[in-house]
């Protein structure tokens, strides 16, 4: 993998990370929706930069990242390039180690950010401490918008099937405490950030919903995962053995909103 430079960790500001891998199509809006957000970020004194690892794609991703380095020069533009295909675990961990800042937005190529609304979140994980805080995602579907989705407040059902998607803001230095991205194969490589969060809830760490929108989520059936009703036999054997957890029936995490306080 093309090597990019380490440095310094500053407490304050949010870094952007994103992982792709054959989505040349879809860079240009997710690339755009982080260059807002982070124009926004700056506006409120807050710093910020984007990350973005390609996994040896082969679409043409690779010299349209390349050409975006070399040419986009508003924000801070970080590109890294995988020799062999490494899966998304592994490269947002290498991501995690190249952050600059405390506070990791991950983003999908195929997704978009609601760019005004990230200092709200980042307002949110600094008030409360919380590992992650996550918020309403606007499901798209064939050019329509059909719902929404992390749009609930944590419970022990999350034990037994994903309901929060990965797009969300994570302090970093927790993230690193938990491990990061489980990369080994007892996991499938589309249940890396489920199992994260719910090493998060064994750890008892906080984990918040924010009522508000975090960004738009794209059903595309060309998508890994569309349609695909993935077996979790490896991630509910480490976290929800004989369904000692999802059966609970609590809610785990708590809801805050930055102008409001507490509101569960």
């Amino acid at each position: 993998m093309t090597q990019l430079m380490t440095h310094p960790w500053n407490a304050n500001g949010v870094t952007i990370g994103m992982a792709n891998w054959n989505h040349r199509l879809f860079l240009p809006r997710s690339v755009a929706s982080a260059r807002r957000a982070l124009h926004s970020l700056a506006a409120c004194g807050v710093p910020g930069e984007l990350i973005i690892v390609d996994d040896a794609s082969r679409d043409g991703s690779v010299e349209w990242l390349a050409q975006a380095q070399a040419t986009l020069t508003d924000i801070t533009l970080r590109v890294g390039f995988g020799q062999s295909q490494q899966g998304p675990a592994a490269v947002r961990n290498r991501i995690l180690h190249l952050a600059r800042y405390r506070y990791v937005c991950w983003l999908d190529a195929d997704n978009e950010l609601q760019g005004n609304n990230l200092f709200l979140f980042y307002r949110a994980i600094r008030e409360t401490g919380a590992a992650v805080v996550y918020g309403n995602l606007i499901v798209r579907e064939a050019g329509r918008i059909t719902g929404l989705y992390s749009n609930v407040a944590y419970r022990s059902s999350i034990f037994q099937n994903n309901e929060v998607d990965l797009c969300s803001l994570w302090d970093a230095a927790q993230l690193r405490q938990c491990g990061g991205f489980q990369v080994e194969p007892v996991i499938n490589s589309i249940e890396e950030d489920w199992e994260l969060f719910l090493r998060l809830a064994s750890d008892d760490r906080l984990i918040v919903f924010v009522p508000a929108v975090f960004g738009t989520y794209y059903v595309r059936p060309q998508s890994l995962s569309y349609g695909l009703k993935a077996s979790n036999t490896g991630v509910r054997r480490m976290h929800d053995h004989q369904r000692h957890r999802s059966l609970e029936g609590r809610t785990l995490g708590r809801v805050y909103h930055p102008d409001i306080g507490w509101l569960l």
